[in-house]
């Protein structure tokens, strides 16, 4: 008997890598993966020549509505960090096996 996995599952799914496909998605993630930072931080990280302040935000935007990112406030300042409910173990593989060391935590599991 084949497993079914629900559409909904594999919305996220996709959505979840989808976030990964894109360049500046990406970047933010990474620009996340030592600390939590606010936009302009994650500005800087990004690069300020490449993208616009507000297409750092609208991406934010993206992300947190899909729960890979989270802020607080803090005052009147949000910080913005990874989302726990992520093994970002996937991130950091994807690199390994490019000969890429990336440092990300990730509280879904001991692997490291």
């Amino acid at each position: 008997m084949k497993n079914k996995i629900n559409n909904f599952a594999k919305e996220k799914v996709l959505d979840f890598f989808s976030s990964l496909a894109d360049e500046t998605r990406l970047m933010i993630l990474l620009s996340l993966a030592g600390k939590p930072r606010n936009v302009n931080d994650i500005y800087e990280f990004v690069g300020k020549d490449k993208l616009t302040l507000s297409a750092i935000s609208h991406q934010l935007r993206q992300l947190t509505d899909l729960n890979i990112v989270k802020f607080e406030k803090k005052g009147k300042e949000k910080l913005f960090r990874l989302s726990e409910d992520f093994c970002w173990c996937i991130l950091k593989d994807a690199f390994r096996q490019f000969g890429i060391k990336i440092q990300i935590k990730c509280k879904k599991c001991e692997y490291k």
